[in-house]
């Protein structure tokens, strides 16, 4: 009976560790993606006025 529960948190260390590192790596790729700028560039592309063509026509209707 002993060795069953130390197995069981054994396991459950094991998850929680796993996710902990998941949540961290995560983080470390947002954190990087953002001093790159890629949500600074996802912003510009999304912007009706970063559009080519119509020029102050398009910044009005913005």
């Amino acid at each position: 009976m002993l060795s069953e529960d130390h197995a069981q948190g054994t396991l459950e260390y094991a998850l929680t560790v796993l996710a902990f590192l998941a949540m961290v790596v995560a983080l470390a790729a947002l954190v990087r993606a953002g001093g790159e700028g890629a949500f600074v560039r996802q912003a510009e592309e999304s912007a009706s006025h970063a559009l080519d063509g119509w020029g102050l026509l398009d910044i009005a209707l913005y």
